[in-house]
């Protein structure tokens, strides 16, 4: 399964305030609108690792 690199908007470590929770919302909002066609797997570092549907 080909996984898809992609960069994190730097503006949303700063909107969660340290809440881990929350920056993960905020990724899976992110990823749910600008890319539809993918699914997050896993965050490393400044890229969340996505998958196809």
């Amino acid at each position: 399964m080909m996984e898809h690199r992609i960069v994190i908007p730097h503006h949303f470590r700063w909107m969660a305030a340290g809440n881990k929770k929350l920056y993960i919302e905020y990724i899976k909002g992110y990823i749910k609108s600008s890319h539809p066609g993918l699914k997050p797997k896993r965050v490393e570092g400044r890229y969340v690792i996505c998958v196809k549907k």
